[in-house]
């Protein structure tokens, strides 16, 4: 009787330890993007997108301040910082999902960036359709390749933000695709995701890293920035259209190492205005190959080729970066006219951030007409004279039928 009494309260004791263990376990156990979000969370992140620059480094920073006034949604305070560029504006986004459901223009690209990476595993996991961590497989995606994705384990993750213990959301399709998540947190703190290509080493499709995290009831001392050099010109500048106003030429660099295929837009943009430009480095063997991971510039020099800007300096980068072979770059034209000198400089070869490879050096020069400045358009002088004599009979005939009516 003494023994059983022992492991009566043994066993009670047990089952009171794992109770709480199992509950905590539960807990953890399912998960979707945006859960746990409250306000005065704050993030930063560093990201890149493919579709955005072709995965130029870039920092996204927000804070949740408040509800949205109908309660189905969050206001976020929402900076940019890409390169040279800052833009800060407010973005909503959902409580299903934390997708946008409203940007300000000047942020709008930006919040995109966001919902394609930070939150793109809301295209699984939902509020009304969470995950379980103990699936294999949490469904299925046209943009990995219609690979099955899912937890592939759990490992110790360390980032700028801190350290954590992480569950792997992923999939193998070439290389191996890895997105950590950490239960408690409401967006990942990492990510590694590569574009599905038929051959060759697969450049980035995404990647992130959570740089600070934490929660403020006021706005966060890095949040306090102001929006500086946007990519904007004068409102009356023409838009670039590269269907029906566009240059296209095909040429070899100076060295004869690349094709380089290009398209600008407008055929004769203004000073002061965007225009669009649309590369491609070719193979000269066959011009339907691409070299991939290529470094350039875009420079403007004047008539003694020295040089005046530099397209990878305003961006606030070393250069600009082609992962598959293409790019596309829109950029204020700031030289007078009659014509600008673009020089395109094809620098060499190497994974983002790092030129091992200069062998494929050379240049291209191309010259753009260019057009005066597009002036603000001004009210008519005539059109001014035109007002000021009706106003004025105006003013004349009322003066005379209140005369008219007081002899009366």
């Amino acid at each position: 009787m003494k023994y059983m009494h022992k492991y009566f309260v043994l066993s009670l004791f047990a089952v009171l330890l794992i109770i709480p263990l199992s509950l905590q376990s539960a807990h953890a156990a399912t998960w979707y993007p945006g859960e746990g979000l409250k306000q005065g969370d704050y993030f930063r992140y560093d990201v890149c997108w493919t579709d955005f620059h072709n995965c130029s480094p870039l920092e996204i920073d927000f804070w949740v301040k408040n509800q949205t006034s109908d309660g189905s949604g969050w206001n976020l305070e929402f900076l940019a910082i890409d390169g040279a560029i800052v833009q800060k504006g407010t973005v909503t986004i959902g409580m299903t999902t934390p997708d946008p459901t409203y940007s300000d223009a000047n942020v709008a690209d930006y919040s995109n960036v966001y919902k394609n990476t930070i939150a793109w595993l809301d295209s699984f996991a939902t509020r009304d359709s969470p995950k379980d961590f103990s699936y294999p497989a949490w469904g299925r995606s046209a943009s990995v390749g219609g690979q099955s994705v899912g937890p592939t384990g759990q490992a110790d993750v360390t980032v700028q933000a801190g350290s954590y213990k992480a569950w792997i959301i992923g999939w193998h399709k070439g290389v191996d695709n890895m997105i950590w998540v950490v239960p408690n947190l409401p967006f990942p703190v990492k990510a590694q995701v590569y574009t599905d290509v038929i051959s060759g080493v697969p450049p980035p499709d995404y990647t992130l890293e959570l740089l600070q995290t934490g929660n403020s009831s006021t706005e966060p001392e890095f949040m306090n920035r102001t929006s500086i050099n946007p990519i904007l010109g004068n409102p009356n500048c023409p838009v670039p259209d590269m269907q029906n106003d566009a240059i296209h030429d095909s040429t070899t660099t100076d060295s004869g190492s690349v094709t380089l295929e290009y398209r600008y837009s407008p055929s004769v943009p203004h000073q002061g205005c965007p225009i669009e430009w649309r590369v491609s480095f070719e193979k000269n063997f066959d011009l339907t190959q691409k070299y991939s991971a290529i470094h350039y510039d875009i420079f403007t020099v004047d008539n003694n080729d020295v040089k005046l800007g530099s397209v990878a300096q305003d961006k606030g980068r070393s250069d600009l970066f082609a992962p598959v072979g293409d790019d596309d770059q829109t950029i204020i034209l700031k030289q007078p006219p009659p014509v600008t000198h673009f020089v395109i400089a094809v620098l060499g070869t190497g994974s983002q951030g790092s030129l091992t490879d200069t062998s494929l050096a050379g240049i291209v020069n191309v010259d753009v007409k260019t057009a005066e400045p597009v002036k603000v358009p001004e009210f008519p002088v005539t059109a001014l004279l035109i007002m000021a004599i009706v106003i004025a009979m105006g003013i004349f005939f009322t003066r005379a039928r209140s005369r008219l009516s007081i002899k009366f």
